[in-house]
């Protein structure tokens, strides 16, 4: 359920009521439709948990005042959402919103509202074995968000279903010196991608044990990870969201390889083209501030992605 603060003034629903007592001659009447909003996740190496606290959703028109939803519990009452977001891997997927009605047409941006800041409170942390919990951080998170600059259609009549990546690898940075009323502070910056669901599908497969014998991986299995980029022949290299070269070919997402012996890896939520996909077993040195020569990649494949189905790929 979710609390609906402002449309132009007033609430959409308050709208469509005053449309209907207008009579139904009007071919200009406003329609509405649903949208379904998941969020989905790529792994982080070494964390058991990464909770983050939503407490807002606001969806901007193209043209007109922005909606702002606020997350509510079962009985309607505002309250944050706390997800944790490795639980959402491999194509899983968890709602924002779940059969919101917005009004149909264009807009241009979503914004999350988290509650992710360095003051003594865990409502968003990350937690690593022991338990040990830091705080997340979200710079300028209370004013501006975590702001999605993907503009998409809401259509009458159609399912209106988008995910949202939220590719952890690319996002968590711990500073030198970080320090809060709890201990050390994590950032979280995070490279957020929208998709319209129904226009995405799945690279899942296995990766050949073969490749991670020789002494690129020296018997290290903490950062197994498959990088996915977009395009085929591509050159894999490690994240690194702040390099300014418009010809780093940043991976799309990033997907884990199972630990169970069997070395297999989903990669979701991709929309249709070519891609290729590496893998690595140093995926934990990744620091996405900077470059790291010590991810090194030691077997790549290219792979084609259809919408709507699953394209079972191995490596190499």
């Amino acid at each position: 359920m979710y609390k609906h603060i402002a449309l132009s003034g007033l609430s959409f629903s308050l709208m469509l009521l005053l449309l209907a007592g207008c009579g139904g001659g009007d071919t200009g009447t406003t329609t509405a439709s649903r949208i379904d909003l998941g969020i989905t996740d790529a792994p982080i190496d070494g964390a058991d948990a990464v909770w983050v606290e939503f407490s807002e959703v606001v969806i901007q028109p193209a043209d007109g005042a922005r909606i702002n939803i606020l997350m509510e519990d079962v009985n309607g009452n505002p309250t944050p959402k706390r997800i944790n977001l490795l639980d959402l891997q491999g194509g899983v997927r968890d709602m924002l919103l779940d059969g919101y009605e917005l009004p149909t047409g264009q807009y241009s941006w979503i914004r999350l509202m988290v509650n992710a800041e360095a003051d003594g409170i865990l409502d968003s942390y990350i937690e690593f074995p022991g338990p040990l919990q830091y705080e997340l951080r979200v710079p300028s998170g209370p004013q501006t968000g975590l702001k999605i600059n993907t503009g998409f259609e809401i259509l009458e009549g159609d399912t209106n279903d988008y995910t949202i990546d939220f590719d952890l690898r690319k996002s968590v940075h711990q500073p030198n010196g970080q320090v809060g009323p709890l201990g050390p502070v994590y950032f979280l910056r995070p490279t957020l991608r929208l998709v319209k669901t129904a226009t995405t599908g799945t690279i899942s497969g296995t990766v050949d044990p073969v490749v991670f014998a020789g002494e690129a991986c020296d018997g290290n299995t903490v950062g197994y990870a498959v990088y996915v980029f977009s395009g085929a022949g591509v050159i894999p290299v490690d994240v690194n969201v702040n390099d300014p070269d418009p010809a780093r070919n940043n991976p799309v997402t990033t997907a884990a390889i199972s630990d169970d012996g069997n070395f297999t890896y989903t990669a979701a939520y991709l929309s249709g083209g070519t891609y290729t996909v590496a893998a690595t077993c140093a995926a934990d040195l990744d620091d996405p501030e900077q470059d790291d020569a010590a991810v090194t990649f030691v077997g790549t494949a290219d792979v084609n992605v259809t919408a709507g189905g699953e394209t079972l790929h191995p490596i190499p």
